[in-house]
């Protein structure tokens, strides 16, 4: 899926740096009729978490006839999958939302899905109400999507926290949509969490500064993203903002396991202290590189930026940041290769998650790199 064997060096390097990392990916989407247009078969699912390490926890994608016969084939993947994935059911408050949760329940789902914007409803909708009075009495996860086109949602999710202290409310996306409205008093609804599926670095190392670890889920969305790339990002942002071992294993798969099982929470102690900005240099580099990103993601070329962004890398090789910049020149140059789109994900350009984590490279210059990416654009190979 996408650029993703040639990120595996990245996301290799780092788990040799936190060799305890059990990865859970709290956010994969299974499906092939979302009128988005980026969908993922079960198959392409599985291989992406088995390149990453990852147990995933998937659910539907947008289905338009309804979510009983979806939420059965996710139930039935994770009884085939040997451990590999756990599933949630999705629910529409038009459709029976809490004879759908009850049936998957017994399936063996281990949550829900909300998608307010998907499913065209808020989350104050009063037919949900028996549905968080579940996720009370069970101690359910309920993941929420929280992306762009919701900003009442803050209010709700105050609202239903305070109504439902024991349900484990998710906000999908970083809580990208509602961020403001939530971080600054997050300390108030102790089961209120957020997830790490987007793509900008900017907005993840946010989130890792502002917010307790103990409410921070790693997540990739698949099929906008692949865990390999999310757990690069994920992963190296957490080293530079300077989260010890025990968070970082803790956000990437540790209070998730707890969180699934229906237990307390871990206590990840408390937000990282304010670090240093980055060199000119490189946030020079890292805000042409978004400019790129916002472009490839929506299926353009990456433009001047891209060509400014790799003559700065190769004219910084010798300087300061000479390593930083030879390993973002290594992944640039591998987007003039990549030229084929994913037959399901045609959206998006290739090589855009290449494009992502070379931005993510030019924030993070203390974590690791991998040796063989550090050397490819001067030529060595190790």
């Amino acid at each position: 899926m996408y650029s993703e064997e040639l990120l595996a060096p990245w996301l290799a390097v780092l788990r040799d740096r936190l060799p305890s990392l059990d990865v859970v990916d709290m956010h994969v989407h299974v499906g092939l009729s979302d009128s988005a247009g980026l969908l993922a078969t079960e198959e392409e699912a599985l291989a992406s978490l088995a390149l990453a390490g990852a147990h995933g926890v998937v659910f539907p994608l947008k289905e338009p006839g309804g979510y009983r016969e979806a939420n059965e084939r996710m139930l039935d993947l994770a009884r085939k999958a040997d451990g590999r994935v756990t599933a949630l059911a999705r629910l529409d408050p038009a459709d029976d939302p809490l004879g759908e949760a009850l049936r998957c329940l017994e399936g063996g789902a281990a949550g829900l899905k909300l998608h307010p914007r998907g499913e065209g409803f808020a989350l104050d909708d009063r037919r949900l109400d028996d549905v968080f009075a579940l996720a009370e009495e069970r101690r359910l996860p309920i993941m929420i999507h929280a992306g762009q086109g919701v900003p009442e949602m803050a209010d709700h999710v105050h609202r239903r926290s305070r109504e439902h202290p024991e349900a484990r409310l998710i906000l999908a996306h970083c809580g990208a949509g509602i961020f403001d409205g939530i971080w600054p008093r997050i300390d108030d609804f102790p089961n209120v969490l957020f997830d790490t599926s987007w793509w900008n670095p900017a907005t993840i190392a946010a989130l890792l500064r502002l917010v307790p670890p103990s409410r921070i889920l790693f997540a990739s969305d698949i099929p906008f993203a692949t865990p390999t790339q999310q757990a690069v990002q994920t992963l190296r942002l957490a080293l530079q903002v300077g989260l010890t071992d025990r968070q970082i294993q803790g956000i990437v798969g540790g209070q998730a396991r707890r969180v699934l099982a229906h237990q307390d929470l871990l206590d990840l102690g408390p937000t990282p202290p304010t670090g240093q900005p980055i060199a000119p240099a490189l946030e020079r580099m890292y805000v042409m590189l978004v400019a790129v990103c916002e472009r490839m993601l929506g299926g353009q070329e990456g433009g001047q930026e891209l060509l400014m962004a790799l003559d700065g890398c190769a004219a910084g090789a010798d300087g300061p940041d000479g390593d930083v910049l030879r390993a973002m020149r290594g992944l640039l140059e591998q987007i003039e290769d990549r030229t084929d789109r994913d037959p399901l994900r045609q959206e998006r350009t290739p090589g855009f998650d290449l494009a992502v984590v070379a931005a993510t490279v030019a924030r993070t210059p203390d974590a690791p790199l991998p040796a063989r990416q550090r050397s490819a654009a001067s030529g060595a190979v190790r």
